[in-house]
């Protein structure tokens, strides 16, 4: 996942080592030994020991993760070195990923396996020949990943990639003790239940309910999107996306006057109102308004993605717990919330994310036994067990996850009745400017001003898509 700083996929910061209970060392330990035993299924196709069918030699392997992130992956790759004898060449290339593998491809000295952001890429890849399809490879392995999961690694029916690393988008973060102070006994699992709440805080005259993120438009494209995809479905999310249905459809309209509704009138739900948004909404500072690190919270909720929780205080409890407190030092909590249909919608299980998906490049003994890995639950655990980090694999239990927002977010991503990959992600060219509109919007929801954003956005896509 790209650098925060660039784009809305995330990278983990300290805070989540610090909500692991085992230590590091230990726990990668036991994993690695866990691990390790299962590996001769990926050495060999075959009961005898990996110990006697070690592979050896080399393999080169590319992904974004840099820091703490490039550590964490690095212990999920230290049992394979262990059990087959090969040395993984790591390379964390962070937010130039994309450019690299290109310059690398059109070079003709790629990584062996290389890890990007984006189904895009891969399609495109895909077409040139330039990666290897996995279905012989990963055998059993291919029934890890949910139909969704698998389509979104597939190009022309076959099967390109495995899906390491996943974001969820469905989520909203919320104060519980902001909740709680407000009166409000359960989170929503309506839209309209959703604008109840909100009116309830804004009454309450205390807190906003709403800490919008806004310096550079992709927590407002994610908001859309995601009500887009709850009011429509996937099928017509994935329209738009192609721009099979235009942005000056009804539907987009529908979606933009909701996302007013939700925003209130000037910005009236939003903390600071819409200049204050506007002025002071920069990720991921616009997060410690509902988890401050000192003080008490002003804000009572924040709609981003999973990746969120890694600038959480460490101090901070997951979970609702009954002894949750307005002090941001005495037993504060955080928690989550699916970002909610409206009532009777057949679209309330569709979930938007993105996540990292691993291609194989050159094929070798060394780079097929390191694809199906990345595919097995094994390696998918170790960094699970570290936390902050989600799986699209189904194998991974539950309780490899470290807390309760964590198991419940797994568990939404493994489950979804229908995935679709992050809209503006896949709108090559002209994702920059698609902010902007949604930034546009945002400050003048008027119809006309809708109609007048909605041609534009048509426009740019056209030019942008070829269509």
């Amino acid at each position: 996942m790209k650098e925060i700083t660039t784009t809305k996929r995330g990278v983990m910061n300290k805070n989540l080592l610090g909500r692991v209970k085992a230590s590091r060392k230990a726990l990668i330990a036991a994993m690695a030994l866990t691990t390790i035993a299962s590996m001769s299924i990926i050495v060999s196709n075959g009961p005898a020991s990996a110990a006697s069918k070690k592979i050896r030699g080399s393999v080169s392997i590319w992904a974004e993760w840099t820091s703490t992130e490039q550590q964490d992956f690095k212990a999920v790759l230290q049992p394979f070195e262990d059990s087959t004898g090969i040395t993984v060449h790591y390379t964390g290339k962070g937010s130039n990923m994309d450019t690299a593998l290109d310059a690398a491809v059109a070079g003709g000295s790629p990584p062996a396996v290389a890890l990007v952001p984006d189904p895009g890429t891969l399609d495109t890849l895909a077409a040139k020949h330039a990666i290897k399809p996995l279905a012989s490879i990963l055998g059993t392995e291919t029934k890890n990943f949910g139909t969704a999961w698998s389509t979104l690694a597939t190009y022309k029916k076959k099967l390109y990639g495995v899906w390491f690393k996943a974001a969820n988008k469905n989520t909203v973060y919320y104060n519980p003790a902001v909740f709680k102070a407000a009166g409000i006994t359960s989170t929503p699992t309506s839209w309209s239940q959703l604008l109840t709440d909100e009116t309830t805080i804004a009454n309450g005259g205390t807190y906003a309910p709403v800490s919008l993120c806004t310096d550079i438009g992709w927590p407002v494209a994610d908001l859309f999107q995601n009500l887009f995809l709850k009011l429509n479905g996937a099928a017509a999310y994935n329209q738009l996306a192609t721009h099979t249905m235009k942005w000056s459809s009804p539907d987009v309209t529908s979606t933009f006057a909701e996302m007013a509704q939700l925003v209130g009138a000037g910005g009236a739900n939003l903390l600071g109102g819409m200049k204050g948004a506007l002025a002071d909404g920069s990720w991921p500072a616009c997060t410690t308004s509902v988890f401050p690190a000192s003080g008490s919270p002003t804000a009572a909720m924040v709609f981003e993605a999973d990746f969120l929780t890694s600038n959480v205080p460490s101090n901070y409890s997951p979970g609702n717990g009954s002894s949750c407190t307005l002090s941001a030092t005495a037993s504060p909590c955080y928690d989550t919330f699916n970002f909610p249909a409206p009532s009777g919608s057949a679209f309330a299980g569709d979930i938007q994310g993105s996540g990292d998906v691993a291609m194989l490049l050159t094929s070798t003994p060394q780079s097929k036994a390191l694809i199906k890995y990345l595919a097995s639950p094994g390696a998918a655990d170790i960094w699970a067990n570290l936390g902050g980090f989600a799986s699209a694999n189904n194998k991974v239990p539950l309780s490899s996850y470290p807390d309760t927002v964590a198991k419940a977010d797994a568990k939404a991503l493994t489950s979804a009745k229908a995935f679709v990959f992050s809209l503006d992600d896949l709108q090559v060219g002209w994702e920059p400017q698609l902010w902007a509109d949604m930034l546009n919007v945002l400050q003048n929801p008027a119809a006309s001003n809708v109609t007048t954003v909605e041609a534009l956005m048509d426009q740019q896509a056209t030019t942008a898509l070829g269509h």
